[in-house]
């Protein structure tokens, strides 16, 4: 792999130098070290942000393309930027979560349709049964629950929707031709298409931690026959227990697909505007019709790369969830450890008794 120089203006970009030199080829240059334009190839920033704005400014300024990079479909085990991604998107001509332009992705997803070879369609079904046993997502630190612990009655006993929450400034809901009302209105048209369901509505994960705040927690929790689910659940132990999905662009809503749960988008996530999804947002340009499976391939194979975390060179797909899988694992048994070893160490009374 022949290295690509690559400027950035980011420092939380920078932190990814060896991630991008290893799994992509990226040498990363610090802008204010440049010399002059002849010194890189291209231009990297988060994806089409606000924070990235300059970086596009430089790569149109010295005719240099712009690579938006963002996060992967399998970040990590926790949110938030203590931990390196295990997974990456590189796009060179927009970028997944921004409707208002085509990007990379769109293309991928439109060239697979219908057009992919019979080995990569069960490479692509195999791929989303795994993630679906292993409920694995792009944070990955939250428990697994059934029903009884999330106060639920069993599935089947009542008509159950999940409608789901996003983070306040996430650039996927503007990029979704969405806006802070389009949450309103969904919570409202989830509980009109379906009386007497019980409505669920899960909250983000960093609003969970209190690190953001979220678009419907605050009114969804007055309004009589809604639940707000605000417990660290993994995103699947919901999919699994509910009988719809409503979204404005999360990538939950790509995962309720694989489950094999309907799908109602009120924004344009990627996965909208195929004929997969029920859609409240026309997008005239994704005319093609894939299969699920050709989107994932598109999706997870073509448009992600994923690094090994401990030497950041590029790995496979199916590596990078064993190797989340086993992660995940191993901090659950140590966590499982450290309970038991505090709960030891508080009760002195027990530890005189065990060793009579």
């Amino acid at each position: 792999m022949q290295d690509i120089s690559a400027a950035t203006l980011s420092s939380g970009i920078w932190r990814l130098r060896h991630v991008l030199r290893g799994a992509a080829g990226y040498e990363l240059v610090r802008w204010p070290r440049l010399v002059g334009p002849g010194a890189y190839d291209v231009v990297v920033g988060w994806g089409h942000k606000a924070t990235a704005a300059s970086a596009r400014r430089l790569a149109r300024y010295y005719g240099r393309t712009y690579v938006a990079i963002e996060d992967g479909w399998i970040r990590s085990l926790r949110p938030g930027p203590r931990e390196l991604p295990r997974s990456l998107i590189l796009d060179h001509s927009g970028i997944y979560y921004d409707a208002a332009a085509p990007s990379d992705l769109e293309r991928l997803i439109t060239e697979r349709a219908g057009a992919t070879d019979s080995e990569t369609m069960l490479r692509a079904e195999r791929g989303m049964a795994r993630l679906r046993a292993e409920a694995v997502s792009k944070y990955n630190d939250a428990p697994r629950l059934d029903v009884a612990a999330l106060g639920l009655a069993p599935r089947g006993s009542r008509k159950r929707v999940l409608v789901v929450d996003q983070t306040r400034g996430d650039a996927s809901v503007a990029g979704g031709a969405a806006e802070e009302s389009t949450f309103g209105r969904m919570l409202a048209a989830a509980q009109a298409e379906h009386p007497g369901a019980e409505m669920l509505v899960k909250v983000h994960p960093e609003v969970v931690s209190g690190a953001k705040r979220g678009y419907l927690a605050e009114q969804a929790g007055a309004i009589d026959g809604v639940r707000v689910v605000a417990e660290r659940v993994n995103p699947w132990s919901l999919i699994e227990v509910v009988d719809h999905v409503y979204v404005v662009s999360s990538q939950l809503g790509f995962e309720a697909l694989m489950a094999g749960v309907p799908v109602t988008c009120f924004g344009a996530p990627f996965y909208a505007g195929w004929g997969l999804t029920d859609d409240r947002l026309l997008i005239p340009r994704r005319a093609a019709r894939p299969k699920l499976a050709e989107v994932f391939a598109a999706a997870y194979f073509d448009y992600a790369i994923y690094a090994d975390v401990a030497s950041g060179q590029r790995i496979s797909f199916e590596a990078a969830v064993d190797q989340l899988v086993r992660d995940r694992r191993r901090v659950n048994a140590d966590r499982r450890v450290g309970i038991w070893w505090s709960s030891r160490k508080s009760n002195p009374a027990r530890e005189l008794v065990t060793a009579r």
